[in-house]
Parts: C-alpha cells; sequence; structure tokens
C-alpha cells in the first residue's frame, strides 16, 4: 500500500510536470514562450475518498507540492482552491497564492487544505482565468479535480466563452478517479480550450498516462545531467486519513538491499534532503503519541535524477480494530454493528457516504455505549465485543461503517456496506378542488416518522411544515388540498432521524402529482346596513362546503373578520343555513361581505357593503349624591352586548371592552325611549366627575355619553 502511495504521487506530479512543459507548445529553452498560470486543486469534501487506500486529498497535495518544487525558476505560478472551507457553499473559491508567489508560501497554503464543501469547478477556473487578465494575456489554467461540476455552471459554456474571449487561453484538466459520467464536463472544457484531458484513475492509468504524455519533447539539458541526485521531501500523517506531525519524527531513509542508512534525522518533523538515485525505504518512527510508545510507518522511494519528490508516510497507531458489519441493509432501518477496539481512548461507530471526512457521519453511536456480546472481558485479556445498532441512511446507494478515533480524528477500520432501496407506491386522485380532504393509499416500509406531504411541483423543500400527516399501519393517510389552485406534489417522505448532514435526515421515496382546482362561490347581502345589526346573506358554494364560511372585513383582505363572520351550516346538524345570519361591525365604514374557503381561510367571492354608525341617545340628572341609585333614559337599538354603564369621566374609549354589567345595565332592543337604573356598584364610588356611556355589545364604540357628577352626601 505504502509503493502505491509513492507511485501516485510521483506519476501524477510527472502528468503535472508535464502538462507545465509539454502543453502547446513545448516549453523550449526560450524563456520568451513561458506563460503564467494557475493550478485549481479541488479540495470538496469527495477528495476524502481513497485510491489504494490512500486519501486523493493525501495524494494531491503531494503531487502539487512536488510540481512547486519542480518548476523551473522563470515559472510564474499561481494557487486556486475550492471547497475547503464550507459545506454547501459554491462560493466556496479562494486563491490561495498569486501568479508570482513564493514556492515556500505556495507549499505552505498546500499544505493546509482540508476538504468540506462542494465542486464548482467552472467558477472557479473563471476566478482563475481573470485573475490571469486572460483577455490581454497568453495564459493557462490547470484543473485537478476529482468528480463533476455540481453547482450552477456548464462546464462546456464556460469553455466556449474563455476560448471565444481569451487571448491564447487554455485550460488542461486531470480527472482525478473520475467516472465515465464525470469525465465528460472535465474533457468539454479541456477540449472547449484546445487544452489536454488526462484521466488518472488508479495508480496503473496514471502510470499509462505519464508514458503517453513522456513523448511530447521537453528541452531540460540546461537544467544539468540525468545522473545527479534528486531531491526529496518527506512528510508522515497520522494513519492515512489523519493529521499532519510536525514534531517528534525520527527518520532513517536506507537504499535497497543496503545495511546502513543513507539518511538519518532526530527530532523532526518534515525534512528535505538529496539522494543518489535509486530504490529506498523510508522509515518513520514517532515519540509524540499522546498514549505513549513509538509508533512506526515505512513507504517506499524512488529517487530520479534532477526531480523534487515530496512522500508522505503514514503512522501506524497499532490499535487493532475487527468490525463486524453487514453487506446490505435497507434504506431507513437500522445497522447490527459488533465491534472490538480502544473504546477507552473515545471513538464513535458511525455510517459515511464513502468519500466522506474522517468525522464526517451521517449518524453515529459512541463506542462507549456498546453493549457486550461476550461477558466483560476475554479470558485472553482482549477487548470485549460489543454491539449496537446505527440508523441507516434514507437513501439508497454504497456507504461505509467506520470506527473513527475521536482525538486524533482517523479511522481505525472501515466496511463497506449497500443501502437498498425499498418499493413505494402512491394512489391518489388526479386532481382535487382546493381546501378538500382527500385519502391517498400508500405503499412504503412506515419506518418511524415517515410521512405524506403536498408540496408545489417546483418547491425544494422535502415536505411542507404545515402540510403533512405521520402514517398509520393499514390506514390511507388523509391530507387536505392547498388554499391556491396549480400543480402539487404527492409525496411519500421517509424520515430517517436527526442528523446534521445534508439531507439525510428526510428523504423523498415517491411521488405523485395532484392537480388542485380552483373552486368558485356567490353571495347576496344588502348593501348598506347599520354598525352592529344582523344582516342575511344568501349564497352558493362549492361542493363540500361544511366549514366555509360568510365574513364581513376590510375590502380586498384575505381571510376572515373575526368580529364578523358566521358558518353555512348548522353545528349539529350540518343542515345548510341559507340564507346565513351575519352580525355586521359596529365601526361605520365601507367593508366586504366575503365567501370564505376553509381550511385555508381564502376569499373566492366579495360583495361591498356599507356600514353606518348606530344611533343612541343618554339622559341622566346632572349629579347624584353619593349611595343613590342613577335612573337613565335613554335610546339605542339595543343589539346583543349593547350596554349603559357608568365609569370615570377620563376613562379611556378604547379600554370599554373591560367595562361590563356591573358597572350599568344590558340595553333593551327596541325603538323609541327606554329607561334602566344603575346602582349597586355607585353606592361605593367616590364623589367626583363621572360619564354614563352607551357601549355596543360588538367591538365595544361608545354611541352616546352623558356627563354626571357624584355628590358627596352631608345630610347625615
Amino acid at each position: 500500500m505504502a509503493h502505491a502511495l509513492v507511485t501516485v504521487r510521483a506519476l501524477a506530479l510527472g502528468v503535472l510536470v508535464l502538462l507545465f512543459f509539454g502543453a502547446s507548445p513545448p516549453l523550449l529553452a526560450d524563456d520568451s514562450d513561458i506563460r503564467d498560470s494557475i493550478l485549481v486543486l479541488d479540495a470538496s469534501g469527495s477528495m476524502w475518498g481513497q485510491i489504494d487506500g490512500v486519501n486523493k486529498i493525501v495524494i494531491a497535495k503531494d503531487v502539487v507540492e512536488s510540481l512547486v518544487h519542480n518548476l523551473p525558476p522563470s515559472r510564474r505560478l499561481g494557487l486556486v482552491a475550492y471547497g475547503h472551507r464550507r459545506k454547501g457553499d459554491c462560493t466556496d473559491i479562494e486563491i490561495l497564492g498569486e501568479v508570482g508567489a513564493s514556492r515556500a508560501e505556495l507549499i505552505n497554503q498546500v499544505r493546509k487544505l482540508s476538504p468540506k464543501g462542494k465542486t464548482p469547478l467552472s467558477a472557479s477556473v473563471k476566478h482563475a482565468a481573470e485573475a490571469l487578465d486572460y483577455t490581454k494575456k497568453a495564459t493557462s489554467v490547470i484543473l485537478v479535480s476529482d468528480g463533476e461540476e455540481n453547482c450552477d455552471l456548464d462546464p462546456c459554456e464556460l469553455g466556449r466563452i474563455l476560448e471565444e474571449n481569451g487571448l491564447d487561453f487554455t485550460v488542461h484538466v486531470i480527472g482525478f478517479d473520475v467516472t465515465v459520467e464525470e469525465r465528460r464536463g472535465l474533457e468539454c472544457l479541456a477540449s472547449e480550450t484546445g487544452g489536454q484531458f488526462l484521466s488518472a484513475e488508479n495508480a496503473e492509468e496514471l502510470s499509462a498516462a505519464l508514458e503517453q504524455v513522456a513523448e511530447i519533447p521537453v528541452v531540460i539539458e540546461a537544467t544539468g545531467d540525468f545522473t545527479a541526485k534528486g531531491k526529496v521531501v518527506l512528510k508522515a500523517t497520522i494513519l492515512t486519513d489523519g493529521p499532519q506531525i510536525l514534531s517528534g519524527l525520527s527518520w532513517d531513509v536506507t537504499k535497497k538491499e543496503s545495511a546502513e542508512a543513507d539518511f538519518v534525522a532526530t527530532d523532526a518533523g518534515i525534512v528535505e534532503t538529496e539522494l543518489a538515485t535509486g530504490n529506498y525505504t523510508v522509515t518513520a518512527r514517532w515519540s509524540g503519541w499522546k498514549h505513549g510508545g513509538v509508533k512506526t510507518g515505512t513507504a517506499a522511494l524512488e529517487v530520479k535524477p534532477k526531480q523534487v519528490q515530496v512522500i508522505t508516510v503514514p503512522i501506524d497507531l497499532e490499535l487493532p480494530v475487527e468490525l463486524t458489519v453487514p453487506n446490505e441493509v435497507f434504506e431507513g432501518g437500522k445497522i447490527e454493528v459488533s465491534w472490538t477496539g480502544p473504546d477507552a481512548l473515545g471513538a464513535i461507530i458511525g455510517i459515511f457516504e464513502a468519500d466522506a471526512a474522517p468525522r464526517d457521519s451521517i449518524f453515529f453511536t459512541p463506542a462507549s455505549k456498546g453493549q457486550p456480546v461476550n461477558a466483560d472481558t476475554q479470558s485472553d485479556g482482549t477487548d470485549p465485543i460489543l454491539a449496537s445498532s446505527i440508523q441507516a441512511p434514507p437513501v439508497a446507494g454504497a456507504f461505509e461503517v467506520r470506527y473513527v478515533l475521536n482525538d486524533p480524528s482517523v479511522v481505525l477500520a472501515r466496511h463497506p456496506i449497500q443501502v437498498r432501496p425499498h418499493e413505494y407506491d402512491l394512489a391518489a386522485p388526479d386532481s382535487a378542488p382546493v381546501s378538500t380532504a382527500i385519502d391517498i393509499v400508500w405503499q412504503g416500509p412506515n419506518t418511524p416518522g415517515d410521512l405524506i406531504t403536498i408540496v408545489q411541483a417546483d418547491d425544494e423543500r422535502i415536505f411542507d411544515n404545515g402540510r403533512y400527516v405521520a402514517l398509520k399501519t393499514d390506514q390511507p393517510a388523509q391530507l387536505t388540498t392547498p388554499k391556491l389552485p396549480g400543480l402539487y406534489e404527492i409525496r411519500y417522505v421517509m424520515s430517517a432521524g436527526y442528523t446534521t448532514y445534508a439531507n439525510m435526515d428526510k428523504a423523498v421515496k415517491a411521488i405523485r402529482p395532484l392537480q388542485v382546482t380552483e373552486v368558485t362561490a356567490t353571495i347576496s347581502g344588502p348593501e348598506i346596513a347599520v354598525g352592529g345589526s344582523t344582516i342575511p346573506v344568501n349564497w352558493t358554494g362549492p361542493e363540500g362546503f361544511a366549514d366555509d364560511y360568510i365574513s364581513i372585513n376590510q375590502p380586498g383582505a384575505d381571510g376572515f373578520n373575526r368580529d364578523a363572520w358566521a358558518y353555512l351550516v348548522q353545528r349539529g346538524t350540518k343542515a345548510p343555513v341559507n340564507p346565513a345570519m351575519i352580525r355586521v361591525p359596529a365601526i361605520e365604514g365601507d367593508y366586504e361581505i366575503v365567501y370564505v374557503v376553509a381550511p385555508g381561510k381564502r376569499v373566492i367571492a366579495r360583495q361591498p357593503v356599507r356600514i353606518t354608525r348606530a344611533e343612541a341617545v343618554i339622559n341622566a340628572p346632572e349629579s347624584v349624591l353619593a349611595g343613590n341609585p342613577i335612573t337613565v333614559n335613554y335610546s339605542g337599538d339595543g343589539f346583543k352586548g349593547d350596554r349603559v354603564v357608568l365609569v370615570a369621566a377620563d376613562y379611556p374609549d378604547e379600554k370599554m371592552w373591560g367595562v361590563g354589567l356591573n358597572y350599568g345595565f344590558a340595553a333593551q332592543p327596541g325603538d323609541g325611549e327606554k329607561n334602566g337604573t344603575i346602582a349597586g356598584r355607585v353606592s361605593n364610588l367616590e364623589p367626583g366627575d363621572y360619564e354614563l356611556r352607551y357601549v355596543t355589545g360588538l367591538q365595544h364604540q361608545v354611541l352616546a355619553r352623558a356627563g354626571i357628577t357624584i355628590q358627596q352626601d352631608n345630610s347625615n
């Protein structure tokens, strides 16, 4: 495995160097033909995928570092990376080194890259081209990507634009472990600009690509003869996917079939040395493992003349893990896992996408929460076998179950698992009116949390949080159609449980189109009405109108007015009430009688109505002795809730909703003058200025008022 690692990096370096030296036209000794270039490096989350057990990002970083070392002094190179800072962000593109940046600066930036996000490769190439001022200079961009564009731009279209606008501008592309489907866009981007596309899907194919490109004539004799030494840069990481080790390393490099080391370094981190050409074994020993002991790693190295090679040696932590996982599971199910491992050091067992970062789990369980399969500790002193279940993703595909150490975050064991799909089906009407209940017959596994929802056909949300129903075994789901007509979708949504991993908590498993149609209604009522009165409204409505109602609202308003509305059926018998009797608002003004579809509270018919102010008059004595009842003569319609009350003269009108019959009496219905008596609380009132007020039962409007003074009774 270690030998394959070095081979991949060395060969990929050859491809990249030849792209610079062998791009059309080939690099000659005359520096006048040298053009500025920017390398665009894929640092998206998929770069955590592996080739021969080594993460692609580790390989790519070593290749690029080697490239930077090997460039001739006259070559000016810039560096752009994408997907290295944020997940799910198509704008995560950054210039890590301007054209002409120092070699040390470029290498430092490359070493810090850690894959995270999406693959905006087209926008990144465009960004690099603009940084090169490609419309005015002969320049080139080299793109190294392990996947296809997954943001908004079309690589082919971008290539055509760059070719049309550029002054001798070229894009070269290396497809790093890409599928046939993924390489199409990459090939198109290169071909549209006259550049080369090279595919490196594994070590062997990368070697073949190197042999092919090596035929391009390159003049390098001026740099020295071919028997000279080569330079090597040695780095180490904790395992193949762990952090880089910067201290506590001892190195020795020994030529094959030799007993003595050709290079030795102690208490070091990254080291550099020159070696004679030939094959070597590199050994790194690390004394910085926090749990004690010296940990070792080895790699094979072939030194070539006048080239700088960068290799990374993985350090073995010697922490054996046995992981037992089924080969497949149904989506949304439970994965039964058992293991032995260094649980006391802190670890998780989780399910991951195959190319996810070491800790970027979809679902996981702490290793410490596993339940023993065997009794305590094995008789031979090994760790006990523990078991637990892990939630499977709600989508089918190839995944991995991993045993991951917490600190440092490294994978100690992994096992592939295939998530299989269930069968799903939805049966429902092809169309239904707005705000209408429909039955939906479904087929699916009904895993905990599964639901049926209705959403707009172009809605990017998985489900509508206000329009869904949980599934019940052997029962159709019932949902009410939306209040607006249009094209919608009925969806079966599988719920896998809480996770911060994007698009893995829920997934759409089945879709059925639903055309929601409009409904109509008519209303007919008086054009003028007295505020607070009750009026008849004739109506016609759609089928299944039992929950609909009429209301009186502000002109153009949707929904209903809680102060003025009425059902269209009797609450008990559900018999239609036509005309419907509705009480109008007490506040004068222009309104509309509206027909409201329920549920949804949408108005489908309107008629203007003018509300006039009701009239009332109060006649009472100007003063009364404290403790004596007050006789009040008044006139008014006496609608439901109307009342005559006594309040302090400065009591606000807008607070009359809080003044009830305890402070007066109910107004009697009918025309003409009436009278009533206020007693009770009057006996407890302090002398002072008060008002008698006629207040409506609806909206508590003051229609009439008369001042009255309560005087102190000094007769005793």
